[in-house]
């Protein structure tokens, strides 16, 4: 197969639902010269958008990201009706261009030019007006390296975070965009963005159970996955609720055994206990062939559109 690219960036979008916004972030990405476009997942419960995109070049990646956000920001508004109230995603987040992390992926790549790449996107950003905060290997320090807190209050939340002296944005203007908020930059390993449904029961069963299964697995919890983020949602469009959850560093979780496989089996058997079973596994852009296989046979992983649409090697294959 081809080679791989040595970065990637997976932007989150805070748009998930007027197409019209997703084709103009995408042509952002499709337009730069040089950058492939891998990946383009969106979501209308969540509203929010996954954009995955790669390139030896890092000059065209940061170009590309900074058209990317200016698209955003233009198109975005997360202050106007249809993303506010009852209207907002299920999907926790800070700004109209989320989140921006940058990956080392492929031979020669490295965290140091990655988290040269992050920097200079982040000061470029914030030269337009929206501020950044850094996060992951470019946090300021330790306790800013995770999500978590800085989306604790949301887009709401940003203009209290912003005055308080230990959460002040690292890049731009110190007070949020008035639309678009702010937009979280970083450096991370490969990290499996993933959802699994449950499969029966009333809504009130499923919202339940999804939230006391997130609850008993996420790496805080006593007895946890290391490294798993996970939430609880129920899902209107579908009918469903969903375990929804990031798993840091997938291919350090692998080796140890925390493979999809594995965690798939512990949140079938924690779903019959609260009553329900489990559906289809989401896949949220893409993954290295080695983690999706870990474990077993990908095909037991029930991915939707099959495990091979969210191999990231056959994308960069299809896409040269």
């Amino acid at each position: 197969m081809k080679a791989l690219p040595r970065y990637e960036i997976v932007a989150n979008a805070s748009e998930g639902r007027d197409a019209s916004v997703l084709e103009a972030l995408t042509r952002a990405i499709t337009e730069t010269e040089n950058v492939l476009l891998l990946d383009l997942h969106a979501d209308v419960d969540h509203d929010r958008s996954v954009l995955t995109y790669a390139s030896d070049d890092t000059d065209a990646l940061i170009r590309a990201t900074i058209r990317l956000s200016e698209t955003a920001t233009a198109r975005i508004d997360l202050s106007a009706t249809g993303k506010t109230g009852s209207n907002e995603g299920v999907h926790p987040r800070i700004g109209a261009l989320d989140v921006v992390p940058v990956v080392p992926i492929g031979l020669g790549a490295n965290s140091a030019e990655a988290s040269a790449i992050a920097i200079e996107i982040a000061h470029m950003i914030g030269a337009t007006g929206v501020p950044v905060h850094r996060y992951g290997l470019i946090a300021r320090d330790p306790s800013r390296a995770a999500l978590t807190p800085l989306r604790r209050g949301g887009f709401r939340g940003l203009r209290a975070l912003h005055e308080r002296e230990d959460g002040a944005p690292d890049d731009g203007p110190a007070l949020p965009h008035a639309t678009a908020g702010a937009t979280a930059v970083g450096v991370r390993a490969v990290m499996a963005a993933w959802n699994i449904e449950l499969a029966e029961g009333s809504e009130d069963r499923q919202r339940t159970a999804a939230q006391k299964i997130a609850s008993a697995i996420r790496g805080s919890a006593s007895g946890g996955v290391t490294g798993l983020q996970a939430l609880g949602f129920f899902l209107r469009s579908r009918g469903r609720a969903q375990v929804s959850m990031n798993l840091h560093d997938a291919a350090a979780a692998a080796a140890r055994g925390d493979t999809l496989a594995a965690i798939r089996m512990r949140i079938a058997a924690l779903a019959v206990q609260h009553g329900t079973s489990i559906g289809a596994t989401e896949i949220v852009g893409l993954l290295p062939e080695a983690v999706l296989c870990a474990g077993g046979n990908p095909e037991e992983l029930e991915i939707s559109g099959g495990w091979e649409r969210a191999s990231l090697e056959r994308r960069v294959a299809a896409a040269h």
